[in-house]
């Protein structure tokens, strides 16, 4: 019923766009915001050159300009005021995700340039690794994308476009604000022939804050890091080009914990940690002829980190923690135009991926192999229909193989009207983590993370010793996990309404079969968490995102962004339509039968999210100003019982029922207000202030990512051949 009644409010929502525009039509004008954004390429959608106008799926484009005007420092800055994206900590507090269309983080595919970003030891990947200063553009895809990535890209993919040599010009930008936190990068580009050499260069430093001074350590911790790039092209001929770019990131942590012993002992640690995290990829481009075209690469690329604590009080090794991974890919794939109403692109590929860790309670090395080849055909069959069919094969040396279709159509009713639709299936086995994890971080407020395959044996040993306060989770019912499969359905469109108002709604539904959910087991004595996983037999996740601009006056522009998420369990949905499921009330301790309008969903995703921006750009000043309003709703916890400083976090479920219901504590909804404004001077000088979280919004226990108002101030210089401010 709620499906339908989604529906229901997305074709009431057409009936009034279309009815405007035929009443309002003359009134339209031409406008610069439509004509910049069908400028915008995208290679992410179809692994090919393609206008956003002319996408048949939801896709989002993050210009640089607008990085720049937002003076965000690291990509999860700048990924949390998109509508639909929320940037979500993880277990323990302990990195960032990104969760799109209510998938976990895992379901989300993180490329730059096209290939992946890999080092998921926490089950995310950590956004702040990815330094903003030399981005060209962000891509986000909505909706799965197996049919061109595999499996990682159930819920999108995220790709990062880095700048390429261009000219011969380079830029130094500086920041300095709270927390002693200072962000310097430069970058140069020479174009020297048929030779383009690019390098980039970033270091960032902070003190870290403290949401909790009444606890040892800090929050987030000080740390440093840097981050090399560049990127060498070579024009050999009119056909054929060669790239090859390099990245490396490294970064120290500086740590202060206290930790409690399965004796409930506290002992206070200092250590150290250490990231690093670099890739290597030659990209060979051939074209045979104007209709054919060839692209060979080789993409490898290698993550690791280390943690060690030392007991202060004995100058001993308390705690060490290790993972590495290595992933290497070679791929060819080929475009042929048979015309400009039909391209195919085919390609194939294979991975090497390997892991070892800690974590798994050996040294021993886990290893598999996919090997995949992949297909889409661009149809044009009529001149306002087109259509985008694909499906990729994968054989896995571990999991066996899978198929992952795709259906993408796009019809442009006129030149104010594009409809938009697709369907996909997605498949993601799971991962060494998820089976192996024999892990005990005792020294992050206390937790266990067991794999399936592992989990009974270590309960029952710890069980025997006397070790285990009390279940959380009957452990008979975690058995053998299975691969997770998704069915996927985007539906939109793109209206432009009169006085160059603009929308973009798109409606989604995810069907998900043995959804895999991070599950809290079990409380040991020392009042530690032990966690582990289970499937969700059936989930859906559906809702609805709309973007909608208007060029408030000539230099300034407003833009409004909602999304709408059901996330539930339809075993408890049809559970709760039979009366199966009770609530108890606190208070009275009176039981009664849940209705299924107070069912709520799955846990950490919020029913209502959006934004509002206003950005002004006056060129001929050098004047530009911003105003952001992210707002997230509220939404309940049930897999985090501790955060990185000891923080007692009581789960939602206040009622004992297992499930969130609008009977639960949840958390609570906020906005975060960003403003900034810079001033470009002559001679490429660019001066900028700014403050993020301008209301000073704090949650040390629920959301400890949120550090409170930060302030800064940038200096940039940007320098060309002439010595003239470029558009960098």
């Amino acid at each position: 019923m709620q499906t339908i009644s989604i529906f229901a409010a997305v074709l009431r929502f057409y009936l009034f766009v279309v009815g405007s525009f035929l009443l309002h039509v003359d009134c339209v004008g031409q406008d610069s915001l439509q004509s910049k954004q069908l400028d915008d390429v995208v290679v992410t959608a179809t692994r090919n050159e393609r206008t956003v106008g002319s996408l048949p799926m939801p896709v989002t484009i993050v210009q640089k300009a607008i990085i720049k005007s937002m003076g965000s420092l690291r990509l999860n800055d700048v990924l949390s005021e998109q509508t639909g994206l929320a940037v979500v900590p993880q277990v323990n507090g302990q990195g960032n995700g990104i969760q799109v269309q209510g998938f976990n983080p895992d379901y989300t595919l993180i490329l730059i340039d096209g290939e992946p970003l890999i080092g998921r030891f926490t089950g995310s990947l950590e956004l702040s690794r990815i330094t903003v200063g030399n981005i060209k553009q962000i891509e986000i895809v909505k909706g799965p994308s197996s049919s061109l990535y595999g499996s990682d890209a159930l819920a999108g993919v995220i790709n990062i476009i880095t700048d390429r040599p261009q000219g011969t010009k380079g830029s130094f930008y500086s920041r300095y604000g709270t927390n002693n936190t200072l962000d310097l990068s430069g970058d140069y580009s020479k174009v020297m022939g048929k030779l383009g050499v690019y390098v980039f260069a970033n270091r960032y430093s902070t003190d870290g804050y403290d949401l909790s001074p009444e606890n040892f350590g800090k929050t987030v911790s000080p740390f440093r890091n840097y981050t090399g790039n560049f990127k060498i092209t070579y024009k050999f001929g009119p056909r054929t080009d060669l790239s090859f770019s390099g990245r490396y990131f490294h970064e120290q942590q500086d740590f202060n914990y206290e930790v409690t012993t399965p004796n409930a002992e506290k002992i206070r640690t200092s250590g150290n940690g250490m990231t690093d995290d670099w890739n290597l990829n030659p990209i060979l481009v051939h074209r045979f002829s104007q209709r054919l075209k060839t692209t060979a690469r080789f993409y490898s690329t290698r993550f690791q980190t280390q943690t060690h604590l030392n007991n202060e009080a004995t100058d001993t090794l308390y705690y060490k923690d290790d993972f590495q991974q290595t992933f290497v890919r070679p791929e060819v794939n080929g475009e042929y135009y048979f015309n400009d109403g039909n391209i195919l692109t085919a390609g194939a590929g294979e991975i090497f991926e390997t892991v070892q860790t800690s974590r798994y309670g050996d040294e021993a090395t886990r290893r598999q192999q996919t090997r995949y080849a992949f297909f889409q055909e661009e149809w044009k069959p009529l001149k306002k229909l087109s259509l985008i069919a694909g499906g990729r094969y994968d054989q896995n040396s571990i999991y066996g193989s899978q198929f992952s279709p795709k259906l993408s159509t796009r019809f442009e009713w006129n030149e104010k009207i594009t409809l938009k639709g697709s369907f996909g299936m997605g498949f993601k086995s799971p991962d060494f983590r998820q089976l192996y994890f024999n892990f005990n971080n005792s020294a992050g407020g206390g937790y266990s993370v067991l794999g399936t395959e592992v989990v009974g044996d270590r309960l029952a040993q710890l069980e025997s010793q006397g070790q285990i306060q009390t279940y959380l989770y009957d452990p008979a019912l975690i058995g053998k996990l299975q691969a997770e499969r998704s069915k996927a359905f985007n539906l939109g469109g793109h209206v432009i309404l009169p006085h160059a108002l603009i929308a973009d709604v798109n409606l989604f539904y995810n069907s998900i079969d043995n959804l895999i959910e991070t599950q809290a087991v079990a409380i040991t004595t020392a009042n530690q968490t032990i966690y582990s996983y289970r499937n969700i037999q059936r989930a859906y996740t559906e809702g609805l995102e709309a973007n909608f601009t208007y060029p408030v006056a000539r230099r300034l522009n407003l833009s409004l962004g909602y999304q709408l998420l059901y996330a539930k369990d339809k075993d408890v949905v049809d559970q709760v339509k039979n009366g199966q499921v009770f609530w108890r009330d606190p208070e009275t301790l009176v039981t009664k039968r849940l209705a299924p309008s107070e069912y709520f969903g799955l846990y950490n995703r919020s029913r209502n999210m959006g934004n509002v921006k206003l950005f002004y750009a006056d060129k001929e000043k050098g004047l530009e100003a911003s105003v952001r309003v992210i707002y997230r709703g509220r939404y309940g916890v049930g897999n985090i019982t501790g955060n990185i400083q000891g923080e007692t976090i009581p789960p939602s479920d206040r009622n004992g029922n297992g499930i969130l219901d609008t009977y639960d504590t949840f958390v609570s909804g906020y906005a975060l207000v960003n403003i900034s404004m810079a001033k470009t001077i002559p001679r490429g000088i660019r001066i900028q202030v700014g403050i993020d979280n301008l209301l000073n919004y704090k949650d040390p226990v629920y959301i400890p990512n949120i550090a409170g108002r930060l302030m800064y101030v940038s200096v940039g210089y940007t320098f060309s051949k002439t010595n003239t401010l470029t558009n960098n």
